[in-house]
């Protein structure tokens, strides 16, 4: 076999553990972590980010709700995983999380405001409808 561009390219060993086995952080480490956040990060699609992602909203009964809405419809096959151009079903789960929303109602009856009734009510029947629809 014949060498290519007669160089010899092999392997290049980096020790990038941040303490030495003596457990003292290594010198120069806080370097990299500085030059790191200024550089940013890679987003899911490739794209540089300058800042950290924001923290997300604190949890509340619709959001709760609605996230379990989200996962339903997913399952349902109305979500799409990003990148990906297949679409799975998977029924027994969509059902199952629907079930658990109904739950929720019921075990929630009379403790709830107006507005989380609504959304918990019109979320049930919006879910039941996109079920039934995807079972045919």
């Amino acid at each position: 076999m014949e060498e290519e561009s007669g160089r010899d390219e092999g392997f290049k060993f980096s020790d990038k553990r941040r303490f030495t086995t003596e457990g003292e952080t290594r010198q120069g480490d806080e370097t990299r972590e500085k030059e790191s956040e200024q550089k940013g990060f890679q987003s899911v699609d490739g794209e540089k980010e300058t800042s950290r992602p924001q923290p997300l909203p604190p949890m509340d009964f619709s959001t709760f709700v609605l996230s379990l809405a989200e996962t339903a419809l997913f399952h349902l096959g109305l979500i799409r995983v990003p990148g990906s151009e297949e679409v799975k079903k998977d029924l027994h789960a969509a059902r199952q999380t629907i079930d658990i929303i109904a739950l929720l109602e019921e075990k929630t009856r009379g403790n709830l405001t107006d507005q989380e009734k609504n959304i918990i009510t019109e979320t049930l029947f919006q879910l039941r409808m996109a079920f039934v629809d995807a079972s045919k």
